[in-house]
């Protein structure tokens, strides 16, 4: 009988030792925020076009988090703009900041879309619209991330000289 009680006393305190130990694992992380940090265009041709975007992310967890992958989605104006994703990994440091590197794919279809709209309505402005997920590599799973905002265009109209 003393044997049986020493045995539910073991697996009692092992399945608190495992429990505890496991506490850290369940916290489930706060997405990151993610901003444009620039754009440029790297290449164009008849079918699509490519760019070199730096997006920032700021980790605002108590602890680091470490990205193996990045999938995203730009819309401007509510149409869809350019996509990229990238496998490079990166750790966001706790309460910090770091900025990714992604080449992302534009068709020209949805470029002479935009040129067209902002034409036809003469805007000043574009407002954007950035979606995607960032995937953690410890542990395992994929945050969603969304930011909006807008884009002051430059002047299309040309100065007259006197």
């Amino acid at each position: 009988m003393t044997f049986r009680i020493t045995t539910k006393t073991l697996m009692l305190g092992l399945a608190l030792a495992l429990l505890s130990g496991c506490a850290g694992v369940f916290v489930r992380p706060v997405p990151p925020q993610v901003n444009i940090a620039a754009i440029s265009l790297t290449d164009a041709n008849l079918f699509e076009q490519r760019y070199h975007i730096k997006l920032r992310l700021q980790n605002p967890n108590d602890f680091d988090l470490p990205i193996n992958g990045v999938q995203f989605q730009i819309k401007l104006n509510g149409r869809p703009f350019a996509s990229g994703m990238s496998s490079a990994p990166v750790s966001v440091p706790r309460l910090g900041t770091a900025v990714l590197e992604i080449d992302a794919i534009s068709t020209l279809a949805e470029v002479a879309r935009q040129l067209n709209d902002i034409l036809m309505n003469q805007t000043q402005g574009v407002r954007y619209t950035l979606t995607g997920k960032v995937h953690l590599a410890r542990p395992a799973m994929e945050l969603p991330f969304q930011q909006e905002g807008d884009m002051k265009l430059p002047s299309l109209e040309g100065k007259s000289s006197k």
